[in-house]
């Protein structure tokens, strides 16, 4: 991954990077959770300073990490405690104090519960710090609605059976909002190519030209690889899904043409595919939502026409993110792929559907990386795609159990912050349990 793409590769690997601000003036949750550290011992002290450290404002450093843990572990907790501090404030809801150690049970700012274990040495200096997920143990889709509810997101799930491209609603909430799509959005694209495909107007082994312009947006497969080199339709393809490699979708959809994926949408049953026309490629809506200049209150305010205009600009310029916005979300602005939880579905079976004869290659595409644990003997055959902005966070799979059936369950979760790889996560968690909830034989 490169530096000039920090926040807009991955599926779910959120990257830290420093912050400017001040300190932390009020009071520390710790206290306003009537949770009171004793430092009259090392672990202790060490279990008051980490949560002092985690609710200031000051970026967490290896400099200041320093003073907490032991030489060898400073980078280590550094990278930890980033992870935390960009999910402050933190709360302490419990303490336990041991000998030469202490766990801290906390609620981070989306009331995700996690532990974190410290032991100190003899220098009195951490040279032990893990940080555990506090998974949500769920039995009904209540408690899923419950769970989200608490993360303050605005959110959609919905879980379907899907027969003959036909998506039935088992469970679900506010599957009909329009949501961010994050990186769920390049299965439109796929569908483009499988359509391509199989009307022999694009082949697998297409060769598509890397330039330096193509590599500003980021490439977790092929980012070794230098422009004038070539990769081809199907490597880049399996990239785009299994590594969510924004190079190879912007690769793709140039080498589609105009026009593709705009029909991609009307195919794979958007319910406004007026909404995403013309189709923003990853340099185009990154260039909107994080690029110099800044254009996202003109974004914001603009009329279709001027946004066409907008993302037309972006092209005449290279890509040169702004490394103050780069935590900072663009959806509020309108800046990202939109789509309901239904369209979600219909795009998957539309996929699924496309796969055959010349495409029939897109099914194992898709299954490359599952992204889940599932017990295999009862789900055999699943396909995944997630997504992750800062602020936006999603998940779709169509999974098909053992008897053939075919289900699709996906979470769309937007906030108006930056969330950690936390919140990806304690998602993952929630979605492996949701489909211990489908009625499967």
């Amino acid at each position: 991954m490169t530096g000039r793409a920090i926040v807009l590769i991955a599926a779910v690997a959120l990257v830290a990077s420093a912050a400017t601000g001040c300190a932390h003036t009020g009071p520390a949750p710790a206290e306003a959770a009537g949770v009171r550290i004793d430092t009259n011992t090392p672990q202790g002290l060490r279990a008051k300073q980490t949560i002092d450290m985690l609710n200031s404002d000051w970026p967490i450093g290896t400099v200041t990490v320093g003073t907490l843990a032991s030489p060898e572990l400073v980078d280590a907790v550094t990278g930890a405690m980033d992870r935390l501090w960009w999910d402050r404030p933190i709360t302490v809801t419990g303490l336990d104090v041991g000998a030469g150690v202490a766990t801290l049970h906390v609620l981070n700012s989306y009331s995700v519960a996690q532990d974190i274990e410290l032991r100190t040495n003899d220098a009195g200096l951490v040279d032990r710090f893990q940080v555990n997920l506090q998974k949500p143990r769920l039995a009904r889709w209540q408690d899923v609605d419950a769970e989200l509810t608490k993360s303050g997101a605005h959110y959609s799930y919905q879980a379907s059976k899907v027969n003959d491209e036909k998506c039935t609603r088992v469970a679900g909430t506010n599957v009909d909002d329009s949501l961010p799509l994050a990186s769920i959005f390049k299965l439109y694209v796929l569908l483009a190519v499988a359509d391509a495909v199989n009307a022999g107007t694009l082949s697998w082994t297409d060769g598509l030209t890397i330039t330096k312009e193509a590599k500003a947006v980021g490439s977790a497969g092929f980012d070794e690889l230098q422009p004038g080199a070539t990769v081809s339709v199907r490597e880049a393809a399996q990239q785009m899904i299994s590594a969510s490699d924004n190079m190879a979708t912007d690769l793709l959809i140039d080498r589609l043409g105009p026009g593709a994926v705009e029909q991609a949408l009307k195919a794979g049953g958007h319910h406004d595919p007026s909404a995403m026309t013309p189709f923003p490629t990853a340099h185009e809506l990154f260039s909107v939502g994080w690029g110099n200049p800044d254009v996202r209150e003109q974004w914001r305010h603009a009329s279709p026409a001027v946004r066409a205009q907008l993302l037309k600009d972006t092209n005449a310029r290279p890509y040169e993110p702004d490394p103050q916005r780069t935590h900072t979300p663009a959806s509020p602005y309108g800046a990202e792929w939109y789509g309901t939880a239904t369209d979600i579905c219909h795009v998957h079976a539309a996929l699924q559907a496309a796969a055959h004869g010349a495409a029939a290659p897109v099914r194992d595409i898709l299954s490359a990386t599952p992204g889940i644990e599932l017990d295999r003997s009862k789900w055999p055959y699943i396909a995944a795609k997630a997504g992750n902005l800062p602020g936006d966070l999603t998940f779709s799979w169509y999974a098909e159990d053992h008897t053939g059936q075919g289900w699709v369950v996906s979470f769309q979760l937007n906030w108006t912050a930056y969330r950690s790889q936390t919140a990806a996560s304690w998602l993952l968690s929630i979605a492996t349990q949701s489909f211990g909830m489908l009625p499967v034989p």
